[in-house]
């Protein structure tokens, strides 16, 4: 039997999902990634999960959220709204994902040494001013139930939103970079206002070769942001190295997304 050539073969599509472009102040088109569940939307919205590195992590969330969905009481997981943003090239998700820090430059040898930093901030502004009300004119949204998932340096960003109070409510960080500027989150969070209904989930693999650079573990973290009305916790992926984490708490970041339990506290 012969295989369909190249010119009829069609390409595997999600169903009930959408991709779009949308300028930054500075000109860079970003490629959104959205994916929505069948039918209504309950009265108060669909909870929202933002992901970062979209292209990596669009399908695989969309999947794996619905999977859960359709399990419904034995995973505790209900449906949500998807919305992937695509990082682009290596240089423009480091200078995207790295909060500014004064002076600082990566040490040579470490991860992303020599690239340019410092634009994370522009990114959140992005994020909560121009992508936000797009998504919320074409989809009912529930504001109370909006979760920011970034790995690496999306996860120091996703640390960073939050010890500056940001508008998401639940926060998940894979394999944060706590090592960054000299040790940036540590202090972010030591230092940060406190808070009321916010999460945070902490996660990251027992084979990872972590850089040296920061004095703060993910306990000190977790205690910080305790310490400051967040409802934090960090967990440990067995088995996991620092490639692999993102994919391994995938499953954990959409329950806290979507779970019944986050569901409830909006009601």
């Amino acid at each position: 039997m012969s295989l369909p050539s190249a010119a009829i073969a069609a390409p595997w599509q999600i169903e009930r999902s959408d991709v779009f472009t949308l300028p930054s102040a500075d000109g860079h088109e970003y490629r959104v990634m959205v994916a929505w569940p069948e039918g209504p939307p309950p009265p108060q919205g669909w909870p929202v999960l933002w992901l970062l590195d979209g292209e990596d992590n669009f399908a695989i969330a969309t999947t794996t959220a619905r999977r859960l969905a359709r399990a419904g009481g034995r995973s505790g997981v209900g449906t949500g709204l998807i919305v992937a943003v695509e990082s682009g090239g290596l240089p423009r998700r480091i200078y995207d994902y790295t909060p500014p820090v004064e002076g600082y430059v990566i040490p040579t040898g470490s991860p992303a040494a020599g690239r340019s930093l410092g634009g994370g901030d522009a990114f959140l502004t992005f994020l909560r001013d121009k992508l936000r009300p797009e998504i919320s004119g074409r989809w009912k949204i529930d504001a109370k139930r909006e979760t920011l998932m970034g790995h690496s340096f999306g996860g120091l960003l996703a640390l960073h939103a939050l010890a500056q109070g940001g508008w998401w409510s639940r926060y998940v960080a894979v394999s944060p970079s706590l090592w960054y500027g000299n040790g940036l989150i540590g202090r972010e969070t030591k230092g940060m206002a406190a808070l009321q209904d916010k999460r945070a989930l902490l996660a990251a693999g027992d084979r990872e070769g972590a850089p040296s650079g920061s004095s703060a573990t993910f306990a000190d973290v977790v205690a910080a942001l305790s310490a400051h009305g967040v409802d934090a916790c960090a967990a440990v992926l067995p088995g996991q190295s620092h490639g692999s984490t993102m994919m391994a708490a995938m499953v954990d970041g959409i329950t806290l997304a979507f779970g019944a339990a986050a569901g409830k506290e909006a009601e």
